[in-house]
Order: structure tokens, then sequence, then C-alpha cells
């Protein structure tokens, strides 16, 4: 039989065949079936780029992105990268699974697709495990080769759980090997270890010598409490090998709370490597005035800086934060909060010269908590940040709600703001705010942060209400329409990572103390 009758034999046999199954099967199923075919033919092609568009939006939830990965070869592909992008790891099991998996599978390509790995919410609680058990789980060598089978990574986060696996080794990879790295997080590193392991890395990345200049004394000028201050001026020098090194890819650092990090030794010869950089928190960190004067004179920083956290640095004088703030004329937030008494906080003088700065324009974020926020400063808020969403002016020495008041009334695109500890806040005072706020519908405040001692005096008014969870030691008041935990919404720590609800790291929640 030639190959044309084999076809046509074949398709009679298959339609005699077909029709026979049609014949005993229920009729009703066979009409269900011609509806699906129906269906199907009716519904439009979708694009690849709608469909990434969707699944983004779902990237917080990874149940139901696992799942939209076996739909179809389309949605696998789209998917994957999403699973993959942000790895976090809460137990040493998980840890263990993964480091096994990167050990014998370096070239999966999966690995491709991991751009954060995220250590900080990596607790041992609950599990009976001592720290030395850990420290044979999760080791430096292991660390390391991880982070080489992610060559795409860009942001690394770790806390003070796993710190004394860094070493510099580990720095050094991270500083060095991985390329595309954009973001690192250090939480609340502050063992001598750690410490010891930048000293080291900057010795190998090259550092800045700090040369102290005296100047003449001056007779004539009326001495102050400044002006044995002035006499000494610093200048820096970069050796050649520091001069080789740039880590022009690091745009976010966070050495929050690491105050055991040496200023002379690891902070500045960091920075001299960093000249890009978007977003710095040095938060808690033991810095002075040679850093900030470093950054204003020696880096590009200025030009490029939009985040920046110098909170609770108790030696950094109120001049210097002035003076480097209102140089970094892209800032978008600033958070200077203090928990220091307000005598020894930025001055009224040097708060208006940060909001009278070209950046005041740009300002979206600003916590001037502790500071002498008085009403000139308000003033000089409302006239110049007209772009400000959040603001923390907690423990301000106002005495007259109206001077709040009217302040709020020309703040309409505010939507949350720290009163936590300013004297003019009572019971009934507190109510004549949240009913000033009502009768103004242009107001989009939906937060308001208040002490404890106040809040528990408070009931539900209107369309706000006390929000009872204890957010880290902080306490809100909050319109019934805002879903958002109000603490993510201003955090104490600065939001390095960006991504997904990993954007902050777990463990800011500990350094998220309010006062």
């Amino acid at each position: 039989m030639t190959t044309l009758g084999q076809q046509l034999f074949g398709s009679y046999f298959s339609y005699r065949k077909v029709n026979k199954v049609i014949k005993y099967e229920d009729r009703e199923e066979v009409k269900k079936i011609q509806k699906i075919q129906e269906i199907k033919k009716r519904t439009p092609y979708i694009p690849p780029e709608i469909i990434k568009m969707i699944l983004n939006c779902l990237k917080d939830d990874k149940k139901t992105l696992a799942t939209c990965s076996l739909v179809n070869h389309t949605f696998y592909l789209h998917t994957t990268p999403i699973l993959y992008h942000t790895i976090s790891f809460t137990f040493p099991f998980t840890f263990t699974l993964f480091a096994n998996v990167t050990h014998y599978h370096r070239t999966t390509e999966c690995f491709a697709f991991i751009r954060h790995l995220d250590f900080s919410g990596f607790s041992t609680c609950g599990l009976q495990k001592s720290s030395a058990t850990i420290q044979n789980v999760v080791t430096s060598d292991i660390l390391i080769n991880i982070l080489l089978s992610c060559q795409e990574l860009e942001t690394f986060s770790i806390s003070e759980t796993l710190e004394s696996t860094i070493t510099f080794d580990v720095l050094k990879t991270l500083f060095v090997n991985c390329k595309n790295l954009k973001t690192l997080d250090f939480c609340g590193c502050s063992s001598k270890q750690f410490g010891a392991a930048f000293n080291e890395l900057t010795e190998f990345l090259g550092r800045v010598k700090i040369i102290q200049n005296y100047l003449e004394y001056d007779d004539d000028v009326d001495n102050d409490d400044n002006y044995e201050n002035d006499l000494i001026k610093y200048t820096f020098q970069r050796s050649d090998k520091s001069k080789s090194i740039n880590l022009t890819n690091l745009k976010r650092l966070s050495f929050h709370e690491c105050p055991v990090i040496s200023e002379i030794n690891a902070i500045i010869p960091i920075l001299s490597h960093t000249p890009n950089l978007t977003h710095l928190d040095l938060g808690g960190c033991s810095i002075s005035d040679i850093t900030l004067n470093f950054l204003t004179t020696e880096t590009n920083t200025p030009k490029t800086l939009k985040h920046l956290l110098l909170a609770n640095c108790k030696n950094i004088s109120s001049e210097a934060i002035a003076n480097f703030s209102s140089q970094c004329h892209q800032l978008e937030t600033l958070n200077l909060y203090s928990k220091r008494n307000i005598s020894s906080t930025i001055n009224e003088y040097d708060l208006i010269t940060i909001l009278s700065s070209p950046c005041a324009k740009k300002l979206q974020n600003l916590d001037i908590g502790a500071s002498q926020v008085t009403p000139r400063v308000l003033l000089a808020i409302q006239q110049n940040c007209s772009s400000l969403v959040n603001l923390g002016i907690a423990k301000a020495p106002i005495h007259s709600l109206n001077h709040i008041t009217e302040f709020l009334t020309n703040m309409t695109n505010l939507q949350y703001i720290d009163l936590t500890s300013i004297p003019c806040f009572n019971v009934l005072n507190t109510y004549s705010l949240i009913n000033f706020l009502n009768k103004n519908q242009q107001h989009q405040i939906h937060t308001i942060e208040l002490n404890e001692s106040l809040l528990k005096k408070l009931t539900n008014i209107n369309n706000w209400r006390k929000i009872d969870e204890n957010y880290t030691r902080r306490w809100y008041y909050s319109r019934m329409a805002q879903k958002q935990r109000p603490d993510l919404i201003h955090p104490r720590k600065l939001d390095i990572a960006d991504c997904g609800p990993e954007r902050i790291s777990k463990i800011f929640q500990y350094y998220s103390y309010g006062v």
C-alpha cells in the first residue's frame, strides 16, 4: 500500500474509532467538551508582557506564584525569576538544603535568577541549638560558595545572628567578586570580630590618611563653644592603591547600629571606594564630623545621595550635619532622629539652614525628632518642603496646639506625622486635632504617632482608631482605611533592599524603638 493510501486508511480508521466512542458516550458530556473548545477559540491571545506584569503584582505571594508556574511553559518562564528573586533564610534547616544544592549543582540555572540573599531574619530561637552549633551550620566557606554561585546577586543583607560568619574572605568576596552587587546591609553587627574583618578589608582596598591642621589662634575673636573646633582642619590623602579600586556598582550601604566599626580605619575608607552611593544608613555608628567633612570635600556623595540616615549619631555636631545635608541637593529622605537630650541635638538655626537648602523641595521623608523644632522651624518646613509626605517632630518644644493646627492647614500632602512627647498634647488637645482633621477633608493624614501613656487614654473617634498592636514600642492613632503597618511607613531604619516584604530587613524591628 502506498504512503498516501496508508494515510487515508489511517484517517478513515481514526474517524470510525472516534465516531464509535462518541456514539456510546453521554451526549451531555460531549456538549461540555464542545463548549470548552468554543471558549478556547474565543479566548484572546495574551501577550507575554502582560502576563509578566500581572505576575509581578503577585511577587509577595510565593504560594500563588508556585501554582502559576505549573499552568504552562509561558507562565513557568515568567514566574521562575520572580520566585527566585529573593531568597530568605529563617531557620538553619532551609539554609542547609540550599547550601547542599549550591555545593553539588553550582551551574543550576535558578542561581542566575537570584538577586537578593536575605539573612536578616535568620533565627535559632526555640530550636534548642547553641551558637557553636549554628557556627558549624553556617560557615564562612559555605557562605562564600553561595555568593560565588549567585553571579547576578544585587542585594545582600545579614544581621547580628550570623555576624560570626563575616570574615575578611567573605567581605572580599562581597566587595570584589560580586560585580553586580548594589546593596549591602549589615544591620546590628557589633562584635569585635566583625570590626576586625572590616579593618582587614580596608587595608586590602587601601585607606585614607587623615591629617590634622591646627590654625593660628586669634586673640581678637571672642571664644565660644565652637571656636576651638574651628581651629582644627582636616585634609585627606588617598593612597595610590585606594585610588585604583572603586566600587562603582555599590549604591546602597547600611551600617545601621554597627558601633564597633572604626570611623578612621573602616567607614571612611569604605566611603572613599563607593562614589555612586544613593542610600546611606550610618544610624548608631561611632562617627564624628570627620566623616561628614570627608564626604563633602573628597567624594561625589553630595551629588548622588538621595536617602540619608544619621539617627542616634552622638558625636556629630549640629553644624556639621547642617553643612553636609545642605550640600546634598538630591535628598528625598533625611532621618536625624535622636534619643539625646534636646539641648545637645540639632539647634534651631541649623535646622532652618537644612530646610532652606535646595534639597528641601525634594524631601519626602523627614525625621528631626528630639531636635529643637520651634514654630520658626515649622514655618520653614511649610514654606520649603512642598513634597513632604512623612514627618517626625517627636519631643518638639511646642506648647501651643495652634502652632500644630496652623502648620497642618498648609501641609495638605502630609500623610504621616510623629507627635510623640510634644508638651502641648493631652487627651483634650488630641481630640481637638482629630476633629480638625476630620473637618478639613483636603488633608491626607492617615497616621499619627503618639506616646504610649497618651494613646491609652484615647478612644476611637469617628473614623480614627487606636492601633492596639505594639509595633516595637511605637504607638499609633490611625484612620480605619489605613491597612499598611505604620512602622513600615516611617521606620527608624533606612529602606535599603527595596524589594517585596523584605525591602526593610526584618531585624529592623528590634532597632525601631521610639522614645
